[in-house]
């Protein structure tokens, strides 16, 4: 899947997914946008956040006026953290809430 091949050359993305799936683990919801990562440069926060977003690995929703963005692991994104040896090959971990 290129998109998958895409993500993973881009070592970046996976940090800021990463951290998203930390926060979300702890959270079990949907977590305020990510501003800090150890090792990442944030002037590429903006840029990260959209090509995840345009990958289908992040999804977001408007919280409200004060609480801004909020984002989620999709089930796409939760499968390219996983390492790409051990990746289902099919779409079986679509299930069918995400599909529609």
């Amino acid at each position: 899947m290129h998109e998958l091949e895409l993500f993973d050359a881009n070592p970046d993305w996976k940090l800021l997914l990463a951290a998203y799936q930390s926060a979300q683990e702890t959270a079990s919801t949907w977590v305020p946008r990510i501003t800090a990562v150890e090792d990442l440069d944030p002037t590429k926060f903006s840029s990260i956040h959209g090509k995840l977003i345009a990958l289908g690995l992040l999804k977001f929703e408007l919280a409200g006026k004060s609480d801004g963005m909020q984002y989620q692991l999709t089930p796409f994104g939760r499968q390219a953290l996983i390492a790409p040896e051990s990746r289902q090959s099919s779409f079986e971990w679509q299930n069918s809430e995400d599909a529609a």
